[in-house]
């Protein structure tokens, strides 16, 4: 985990260096054992059972170096963090049923087969119905209700 601290550490603005000076590398830390050219707190020279440490370390010196983490994914960065879009919808399913939601947003409900959902407003006067919609591409069924202003 020391290198994902590195990363959130670049990405909250700050260097990274004691977290890379930090991380471990692998060190032989038994008797010295001159004969096969090991010697206690040294490198041992063996490095695949660490590449994945490894790859690791160099990814976070390479963020490092280039002022952002080497993992992040672009295009969903500048989507999420630098031009996020609020969604207009609030969306209610079985698996998420809403409890409340902001004014002026769409309610989708999502349904996993075809309904006729009756609903009321105004402190019930009258009911409305509406059909649901079926979305082929992920074999859903929604109906979209606007909410006042």
């Amino acid at each position: 985990m020391t290198s994902e601290r590195g990363d959130y550490e670049l990405a909250a603005g700050r260097d990274p260096k004691s977290i890379i000076e930090t991380m471990e590398k692998q060190v032989w830390d038994g008797d010295d054992l001159p004969h096969a050219r090991m010697k206690r707190g040294c490198p041992t020279g063996a490095a695949m059972p660490l590449c994945w440490s490894h790859a690791e370390y160099v990814s976070l010196v390479r963020s490092r170096h280039d002022g952002i983490c080497f993992y992040r994914v672009e295009p969903a960065y500048q989507r999420y963090v630098v031009n996020p879009v609020e969604s207009q919808y609030e969306i209610w399913s079985l698996r998420h049923p809403l409890r409340r939601m902001s004014r002026g947003k769409i309610l989708r409900i999502i349904l996993a087969a075809e309904a006729t959902i009756v609903w009321l407003a105004d402190n019930w006067p009258g009911t409305n119905q509406s059909q649901t919609i079926h979305q082929s591409e992920l074999d859903l069924w929604f109906a979209d209700f606007p909410t006042a202003d």
